[in-house]
């Protein structure tokens, strides 16, 4: 299944991942104070991403970009909505417009999501809650965040 937790450092961490970072940021990885997620995990919020954040789109999913307070309040709303519909949700065909066509899903995760979508559904929807609480902190704190990609 999907690991959807949004997880802190663990030196035993493996597979690809997304970190999420707090300035000052001195392309250091592997960050303490960062939190990840595993790439199927943000593969299902990562069109938000791409779609509000035109840096993002210029190879973000393996580099780093920064996300400032307007950026952020665009994908908070969009991640709002999805949450609910998530919530809401008999199946993941019902997601399909809301996670921009899938563009950024792989086939393994899509087919592995519709098949256990039941069992997926409440762990995503918390991911997008502990995702907006952590980023929501740390854009107050900091006044913008890192994604670093894979």
């Amino acid at each position: 299944m999907i690991n959807f937790n949004l997880q802190s450092y663990d030196e035993n961490m493996y597979g690809l991942v997304f970190e999420f970072a707090t300035p000052p940021f001195k392309d250091n990885v592997w960050n303490m104070t960062s939190k990840y997620l595993t790439e199927g995990a943000f593969c299902f919020i990562e069109g938000i991403i791409y779609n509000n954040v035109p840096k993002y789109q210029n190879f973000g999913h393996w580099g780093k970009t920064e996300i400032d307070k307007e950026q952020w309040s665009l994908i908070k709303s969009a991640l709002l909505i999805l949450k609910s519909k998530v919530d809401h949700a008999k199946n993941l065909r019902e997601l399909k417009p809301d996670l921009f066509d899938f563009k950024f899903i792989s086939d393994d995760y899509l087919q592995e999501m519709a098949k256990k979508f039941s069992k997926s559904q409440p762990p995503f929807s918390q991911m997008i809650s502990d995702f907006i609480t952590w980023a929501d902190e740390n854009i107050q704190k900091y006044g913008s965040i890192y994604i670093l990609g894979i």
